[in-house]
């Protein structure tokens, strides 16, 4: 049967480090994927909370519970990630400030390979799955385009110290780590904010991107006005946060309504920070994006509010807000989103219990599909909707190619030992139904079968599996979360 589908030719392909096979998660020796025609509530959880299942997760989470396994995942620092962070030990880039990146003399294409493998890495192995979710989100809430002058040598230590930090801690926190970042200072050139010519870049996202949403109330005054606040936060000579105080603007400022006196120094910018914080509109603009992130594209009113209203009595605490989101009834029902790009991939690699080593050449693959890691160019991030994300079918089905043809830098498969665990290695179109319920959390309907059946019986026997495999995962069904 193997070599009837071609299973033994899609086996393991590539050489890859001892040490990737020893951080593998484990995967149950038997597997018996979900069935059923609709759709599994573990699945739903997995796909949106999660970058997808791995072999054997949907059935180890329904058994714990699901009420269990989010209230795990929201208190992530108690989950062991010993097999990961062996993964992140090839980097060098890791923990590292920028001085000494430049110290190093590393170039920058070389520093923002490593900063998307680690992205794509944890992704992919981390059993900390909500939590990533999460840095992914603010990654994209707080964009940084790492390729603009020298922004890539701070965008690691941004990541470190600002978006990962923070990512489940509490939205004020968050943002003030991040009006504090060198790589958000220098992207958005408040470097250059000094009395006599403000620079009003960052003053106007982080209103309009960051707090209070283009609809948020402010004006262009406001906007003049927060660029004051902010003259003089700016990076010293070891890119690290400074406050020049000979730069700053001393007068007194009018911010949203509210007073801010003259002689404030830094702690002007602070007070602007605290007025963000608190404004009715920065809760209705982050738990929008929140609810249109993991549950719909157009989320309900009801969901924003019930996640308001939890912002409200916390205090702005991200674990709670995502515990109201996970829990809620819409949540449960909500209707199919488009995954993107980086999902597709991730998502793929987790289901195919794929080996990936490391290779920064990987991240070449999402630059393809138009969703390499911190590398959107303007500050609003990675669109979130399906409308945004249509355009890139045909990418989508090379991927899907190349990945069943072994074709994916440092990427290895070993489908013939999956379809050995599941038991389907008797018979062809027991190992294909074996494969859909394994990529699509059910069973492959009538007319799914027939065309990937006839794939699979007509066109040879490793060209036949590979190709319907690649359509599998190129369907709607696996492009949706």
């Amino acid at each position: 049967m193997a070599q009837m589908l071609g299973l033994a030719a899609l086996g393991v392909a590539g050489c890859t480090p001892a040490i990737d096979h020893l951080t593998q998660p484990g995967i149950p020796a038997k597997l018996q994927p979900s069935g059923g025609t609709g759709r599994d509530p573990i699945a739903h959880l997995l796909n949106r909370a999660a970058f997808g299942a791995r072999p054997g997760q949907i059935e180890a989470v329904r058994q714990i519970g699901r009420a269990h396994w989010i209230d795990a995942q929201l208190a992530y620092e108690s989950i062991p990630d010993n097999g990961v962070n062996l993964r992140l030990r090839r980097y060098d880039t890791l923990g590292l400030d920028a001085v000494d990146m430049h110290g190093f003399g590393w170039d920058k294409s070389y520093i923002a390979g490593e900063l998307g493998a680690m992205m794509l890495t944890r992704a992919t192995y981390s059993e900390r799955q909500l939590y990533e979710r999460m840095v992914e989100f603010w990654s994209d809430h707080f964009n940084i385009y790492a390729f603009k002058d020298e922004v890539i040598f701070l965008k690691t230590v941004d990541d470190r110290n600002v978006i990962r930090r923070h990512a489940l801690g509490t939205f004020g926190d968050l943002l003030r780590a991040s009006a504090h970042s060198p790589a958000m200072l220098r992207y958005l050139d408040n470097t250059l904010n000094e009395k006599s010519h403000p620079n009003e870049n960052y003053a106007r996202e982080i209103m309009e991107l960051h707090t209070l949403g283009v609809d948020g109330g402010y004006t262009e005054t406001d906007v003049k006005e927060v660029a004051r606040c902010l003259t003089g936060w700016t990076v010293d000579g070891r890119d690290t946060f400074q406050f020049r105080a000979e730069w700053h603007d001393t007068a007194a400022k009018t911010v949203l309504g509210q007073t801010i006196a003259a002689g404030g120094g830094q702690d002007d910018g602070e007070r602007v920070l605290n007025i963000l914080i608190d404004h009715p509109a920065t809760r209705q603009f982050v738990c929008t994006k929140l609810a249109r992130h993991f549950v719909a594209d157009t989320p309900s009113a009801g969901l924003i509010t019930d996640c308001v209203h939890t912002w409200e009595v916390t205090g702005g605490d991200l674990r709670a807000i995502m515990r109201t989101l996970l829990n809620h009834a819409e949540f449960e029902s909500a209707p199919p989103k488009f995954k993107r790009p980086f999902d597709l991939v991730v998502s793929f690699l987790r289901a195919s219990d794929a080996n990936y080593d490391g290779n920064p050449h990987f991240v070449e693959v999402l630059s393809k599909l138009g969703q390499r890691p911190f590398a959107w160019p303007r500050p609003d991030g990675y669109a979130d909707t399906m409308a945004q994300w249509q355009g890139n079918l045909l990418d989508r089905w090379n991927f899907c190619s190349a990945a069943l043809a072994s074709q994916l830098p440092g990427v290895s498969l070993d489908l013939a030992g999956l379809a050995k665990r599941g038991d389907s290695v008797g018979d062809p179109l027991t190992a294909l139904r074996f494969f859909g319920r394994s990529f699509l959390n059910r069973d492959l309907n009538a007319a799914e079968e027939k065309v990937l059946w006839g794939i699979a019986s007509a066109t040879g026997a490793v060209d036949g599996l590979r190709d319907s495999l690649a359509l599998l995962i190129a369907g709607p069904a696996f492009q949706l979360r």
